[in-house]
């Protein structure tokens, strides 16, 4: 009986050290989510041929550093970059978009990201609160046509975007790229991939770690059980099928199936995640452009806006 007695203690004590080392090493993780890093500049607007001004927006996590580019056609876009980067993300593309047909572009570094303040990001939730504090920031200048307004995101970026396009009715048209349909089963595909461990219930306690870390309920972000609240707006869904992050091709066709019309899917095959632009480049702006152009810039879009905002749609 006493080698039975100390076989169970053993026992016991091997599972709550192996409970110990569970919650340690998803704890560890969820932490590690939480944390973006600061990745500097790769560009400069000068390198780009843009000449943009350098701004300070009060965020409610803090100030958001930004960059301002003056609209030639009366339409602005307001670039979200994604995790661990910042708004020199979006430079080439915004310095294409505005040779090609004179878009205007509002680009920011999300809190924790850049130069802006803060050290957490909730892979969406509060960026949506920035975003709303960029529009709040354009209203205010009083010399941008908020009837032009539309949201582009990269990863992040997409979440915040779509979240933001779903309850913002200023954003008269949506892009998004590499973007996630599903957060909880985005994270669980991922812990798969890169640690070669069961997601269940390893990615369920990273998840749960998380929520609790940052305060926000990561299990409720689900794109696509709110993107088809853009609809009438249109939305253009990129997704890189090589993508090492977001689950291709099932994100991007979870999505394009919830949004609503108007709405485009561009599939392209050999990019990796957030590659579209510098893999096809040409087509990447042919593609974009023409889409901006058809439902944001044409003169029926612009009415379509102010007939929306004269009936009285909530404002942020």
């Amino acid at each position: 009986m006493g080698w039975l007695r100390l076989a169970l203690v053993v026992g016991v004590v091997v599972v709550a050290l192996l409970v110990v080392a569970l919650l340690w090493f998803t704890h560890s993780l969820a932490r590690g989510l939480l944390r973006p890093s600061r990745k500097p500049l790769a560009l400069t607007p000068e390198q780009v041929g843009l000449t943009l001004e350098d701004v300070r927006i009060a965020g409610p996590r803090g100030e958001l550093a930004a960059w301002y580019l003056p609209a030639r056609n009366g339409c602005t876009l307001i670039c979200c970059h994604g995790i661990h980067d910042n708004r020199g993300q979006w430079l080439e593309q915004v310095a294409r978009l505005h040779e090609r047909s004179g878009y205007g572009a509002l680009l920011f570094d999300f809190a924790g990201h850049g130069q802006s303040a803060g050290d957490t990001v909730t892979y969406g939730v509060r960026e949506r609160d920035d975003v709303v504090a960029i529009i709040t920031w354009l209203r205010a200048r009083g010399d941008v046509n908020m009837d032009g307004l539309a949201i582009m995101g990269y990863s992040l970026g997409a979440i915040a975007a779509t979240l933001a396009a779903a309850t913002l009715p200023e954003l008269r048209a949506l892009v998004i790229e590499s973007g996630f349909a599903d957060l909880q089963h985005d994270i669980a595909q991922l812990f798969t991939r890169f640690t070669h461990l069961p997601a269940f219930p390893l990615a369920n306690l990273v998840v749960w770690w998380g929520q609790r870390l940052a305060d926000v309920r990561l299990s409720d972000i689900r794109p696509a059980l709110v993107i088809g609240q853009v609809s009438p707006r249109a939305t253009l869904i990129i997704a890189d099928l090589h993508d090492e992050l977001a689950d291709e091709p099932y994100d991007g066709e979870r999505l394009f199936a919830a949004a609503g019309e108007p709405k485009e899917l561009w599939q392209v095959e050999d990019a990796g995640h957030v590659q579209a632009y510098s893999q096809r480049p040409e087509e990447w702006v042919a593609r974009v452009g023409g889409f901006l152009d058809r439902y944001l810039a044409t003169p029926a879009a612009s009415e379509t806006a102010t007939h929306e905002r004269d009936e009285g749609m909530p404002q942020p």
